[in-house]
């Protein structure tokens, strides 16, 4: 009988969620770009939330690779915990990642972190050069009965047939656009009072004011160069089987302002996450549907809802940057499975948890105290835990051996 697990330490974070056991890591400090409002949060007690998370996204796909994440050995290779000593959170090595944005939101987290600081560096070195960035949001209609996989389909081509028209081409011209980076987000409205469904929706930073006056970047210039995207935009939606998109919402192009406030928002590791990670404000996103089912596991919805979007959504570019713009910008080319590998930069190596250690961690689901305990109190906290969990694993780790093998999708 193994002995009993300590209880995690009382406390809030400034959403209201628990922290993880022993958790005292730095407590970090963003401002909000837009309203200037202090962002203070504990890194460890989200990051014991998103493993929280995988694992309800592991009961709902039980046969991917995300299913697997962070729970099997890397063949050859040890569990080892890593603190990072600038910023005091901990990370494992040798265990097995998926690397998908769009199914684990433990590694989104970290994918996500690192894609933020590739835009804003390469958006720093565009304005020092004399440039301007815009923000586009392109959206199309959506029904609560559209196929989301068919309707991806049409937004694709509409998206292709966009980026090759003429008289769109002449805008970016007049723009100065030397490239453009793309984000996919989506929510789902079934929360809300007019239900719609699925909102795929793309937003595109504009690399622009190239070779032209930045003088004409004013609002009325905007205004002109919105009106005339959104009448082609609107088109090649309806000749994709789209629809016509609303004047209102179809079609939004803002200046360098929004497009800063969005992309230093865009992946920080906090719940303030962009894209499909954020909590939205109209209507749910995928990770929504994991918090929903995690809190009440009759949502069988969230759980038919999540497994559609990870199908659909499966092989999918978040970020897509146009070519020749990461190289101008000396953006290190690596995929977004290389990212989820990368131990924290700056990390100290604690120490290793072996094979019997490592299928009592599983049995309790104790990976995210693991690391808070790491953070904490150092590698002694990790051994305090480990010895009070001992045994818990003795049947065998639930979900399948610990010990690795292959990175197949099962």
């Amino acid at each position: 009988m193994p002995k009993s697990v300590p209880a995690p330490q009382v406390g809030r974070n400034f959403q209201g969620e628990a922290p993880a056991l022993g958790s005292n890591a730095k407590f970090v400090v963003r401002h909000d770009p837009e309203t200037g409002e202090v962002l203070t949060h504990d890194p460890m007690a989200a990051r014991a939330m998103r493993f929280a998370m995988q694992s309800a996204a592991r009961a709902i796909l039980p046969k991917t690779r995300t299913a697997k994440c962070l729970r099997l050995r890397v063949r050859g290779q040890d569990v080892q915990v890593w603190r990072s000593t600038e910023y005091g959170t901990a990370s494992y090595s040798g265990l097995q990642t998926c690397g998908s944005v769009w199914a684990c939101p433990v590694c989104a987290a970290k994918i996500a972190e690192r894609r933020r600081a590739e835009l804003i560096g390469a958006m720093t070195a565009h304005r020092a050069s004399g440039g301007t960035m815009l923000l586009l949001t392109l959206t199309t209609p959506h029904q609560r009965s559209d196929d989301l996989g068919q309707l991806l389909e049409r937004q694709t081509k509409a998206l292709q047939r966009f980026w090759a028209d003429k008289a769109v081409r002449g805008v970016f011209e007049a723009m100065g656009v030397l490239g453009q980076v793309k984000a996919l987000e989506v929510t789902h409205g079934r929360r809300s009072p007019h239900n719609n469904g699925w909102h795929p929706h793309y937003h595109v930073l504009l690399f622009a004011g190239s070779g032209v006056d930045l003088a004409r970047f004013d609002g009325p210039q905007l205004r002109d160069w919105a009106v005339r995207l959104y009448l082609r935009w609107s088109a090649l939606c309806e000749r994709a089987g789209l629809g016509v998109p609303s004047f209102e919402h179809g079609l939004k192009l803002h200046d360098g302002s929004k497009a800063a406030a969005y992309a230093s928002k865009w992946g920080l590791e906090d719940e303030m996450t962009k894209g499909h990670t954020k909590r939205a404000t109209h209507g749910e996103t995928p990770f929504d549907f994991l918090r929903s089912f995690l809190a009440d596991r009759t949502d069988t919805q969230a759980a038919a809802l999540f497994r559609e979007f990870a199908e659909r959504f499966k092989g999918k570019r978040q970020l897509r940057w146009s070519p020749g713009l990461k190289a101008r910008f000396a953006v290190e080319d690596v995929t977004d499975e290389q990212l989820a590998e990368r131990v924290e930069e700056g990390a100290e190596y604690l120490g290793t948890i072996s094979l019997e250690q490592w299928r009592d961690v599983l049995a309790v689901d104790g990976r995210a105290n693991v690391l808070a305990c790491a953070a904490a109190g150092g590698w002694p906290a990790v051994r305090e835990y480990l010895e009070a969990i001992r045994g818990a694993g003795a049947g065998g780790a639930p979900g399948g051996s610990p010990n690795g093998g292959t990175r197949g999708d099962g």
